[in-house]
């Protein structure tokens, strides 16, 4: 039985680093590329509702850096369950952005709370910090 392809909506501003990762996901069986959209939160929203993506990656580039953590954070308040994952050359990785939903009682934000990885995300900001 053949999985169902996942629907990855690509949001770039054209570079030569977004159309490499266009080319690699094309030729991926399982994966279904839309975009690239331009990276714009106005049109973005929009660009989402309409093609109902299973994801969102988001292109970065040195000059629009810093836009990729709120773009990620208004698609999760908007969309709660669609990932976002951040890509850009500065760095050798992905950060992918996703929000889970809990029941609302105590218990529940206990058992979440001590149940996030025990990684401190101090150290990863001083490794970036003193590169």
């Amino acid at each position: 039985m053949q999985s169902e392809k996942r629907r990855v909506l690509l949001v770039s501003s054209k570079h030569l680093f977004s159309e490499g990762l266009e080319e690699i996901l094309r030729k991926v069986g399982d994966v279904e590329l839309i975009g690239p959209l331009e990276l714009s939160l106005d049109t973005l929203s929009a660009g989402v509702q309409q093609v109902r993506p299973d994801a969102v990656l988001v292109v970065e580039s040195s000059e629009v850096k810093a836009s990729a953590a709120p773009l990620a954070a208004a698609i999760l308040q908007q969309f709660p369950d669609l990932p976002v994952i951040s890509a850009g050359l500065e760095q050798n990785t992905f950060r992918v952005y996703s929000a889970h939903t809990v029941p609302a009682r105590s218990s529940n934000l206990v058992e979440t709370i001590l149940s996030l990885p025990p990684a401190i995300p101090w150290d990863a900001a001083m490794t970036d910090a003193n590169c």
